[in-house]
C-alpha cells in the first residue's frame, strides 16, 4: 500500500503545478501495481479539492470525485474522532515542527494502517520518518 497524498493529486491534475510531469511519470510506476493499493483520507481530499476549487472549475472538480468513487483502486480513509484527536496531539507535541493538522491525519492515519510508504511531495512526510516517493532527482 501507498498512501497518496495531496500535493500528488494536486500535481496530478493541475498541469500547471511544478510536480506536474514528475507526478505523471511516477503515476505509470502505480498503474503497474509496483506499489500496491492506494490509500488517502478525507482530510487529504479535502485539502486537495479546497486547493484546486480556487485554482479551476468546478468541472475539474466533478471529474475528480468520478475518478475516485469509479476507482478500485483508490481507498479512501475517513477520520474518527479518536484519530482526530490523536493527530491534533501529535501536532502539539511536535509544535517545533511545522506540521499542518492535515499532516498529522495523514501520519496517524498512516500509522494505524501500517503505511511507510507516501505518494507526495511533501518533506515533512520524511521527516515524519516515512518514505516519500518519488525520491527527488
Amino acid at each position: 500500500m501507498i498512501f497518496v497524498d495531496s500535493g500528488a493529486w494536486i500535481a496530478l491534475l493541475d498541469g500547471r503545478d511544478g510536480f506536474h510531469r514528475a507526478a505523471l511519470a511516477f503515476q505509470r510506476e502505480l498503474v503497474r501495481g509496483r506499489h500496491g493499493r492506494l490509500v488517502t483520507s478525507d482530510y487529504v481530499l479535502d485539502e486537495a479539492v479546497t486547493y484546486l476549487r480556487r485554482r479551476g472549475p468546478v468541472d475539474q472538480i466533478r471529474a475528480f470525485r468520478e475518478l475516485l468513487v469509479s476507482s478500485e483502486s483508490v481507498e479512501v480513509v475517513g477520520t474518527a474522532p479518536e484519530r482526530f484527536w490523536s493527530a491534533w496531539g501529535l501536532l502539539v507535541d511536535h509544535g517545533d515542527n511545522r506540521w499542518s493538522l492535515t499532516d498529522c491525519v495523514s501520519f496517524e492515519t498512516m500509522r494505524a494502517l501500517g503505511i511507510r510508504t507516501v505518494f507526495g511531495f511533501d518533506a515533512d512526510f520524511r521527516q515524519a520518518g516515512f518514505e516519500l516517493l518519488p525520491s527527488p532527482g
